[in-house]
């Protein structure tokens, strides 16, 4: 499946269109990346005017989003200011009125583009648990976090830390301390359901959520009672 992602985008991406056909045909369409990214993210993000086409043209969903940002398609296409992308984009339906988790929508970042499209009501992404790795990096890189082979053997009883971004204009995103309760699969395929500690009217988490999925990729801070003395180490 890497290859699929590096063919359709990235650092040196082959943009190779046999090869984005073969993908598409083999089911890969619409799937994501660990950062949310699709095929057609990363052709719209890299200037790959034929694969956006060629993408669009086979029915990709034009408005799953980027993780880190909420940001759809057509709200990554402004950023590289590519007329004939955003046209191609709009032609098949993108949505104008997609906020990320700021608010923002293409029609507030160029509202003379979009002139000739009904103004729809502004739809907010999903909050999402974010990747620990990708979040360190882009806010904290100074920041050490427990290494990948300790997060993917947490235990129930152990407390950790995960960051959420939502929908609220006062915060980036919100730390939520977790207890873990249960824990299924090994190594990389660990998956872990925690209790929520953190009051939900301090986070971006639906009311009523009690207990939250995730796995070793969303931890950001760990802290783990060592023997008898009850110290912790924080990632």
């Amino acid at each position: 499946m890497n290859e699929w992602f590096e063919n359709c985008g990235g650092f040196n991406p082959s943009h190779k269109l046999d090869q984005l056909r073969t993908g598409i045909d083999s089911g890969l369409l619409n799937v994501q990346d660990e950062y949310g990214m699709t095929g057609l993210s990363l052709a719209v993000a890299s200037n790959w005017l034929e694969g956006v086409e060629a993408l669009l043209l086979a029915g990709a969903d034009t408005e799953l989003r980027y993780f880190r940002t909420g940001e759809t398609a057509l709200l990554i296409a402004m950023t590289y200011e590519n007329q004939a992308i955003i046209s191609l984009l709009l032609n098949h339906g993108a949505n104008p009125d997609a906020a990320n988790h700021w608010g923002i929508t293409a029609r507030i970042k160029s509202p003379g583009l979009f002139t000739h499209l009904e103004v729809s009501q502004i739809t907010l992404p999903e909050p999402r648990i974010q990747n620990a790795e990708h979040l360190a990096d882009h806010y904290h890189p100074r920041f050490k976090i427990p290494d990948r082979k300790e997060r993917e053997t947490l235990q129930p009883g152990q407390a950790v830390d995960l960051y959420v971004y939502g929908p609220k204009s006062d915060s980036k995103q919100d730390r939520v301390k977790a207890r873990i309760s249960a824990r299924t699969g090994s190594g990389a395929g660990s998956r872990y359901v925690a209790i929520v500690e953190t009051p939900l009217e301090q986070t971006h988490l639906p009311t009523g959520t009690g207990q939250i999925e995730f796995g070793p990729e969303s931890v950001a801070t760990v802290h783990l009672v060592r023997g008898v003395s009850g110290s912790k180490k924080k990632g």
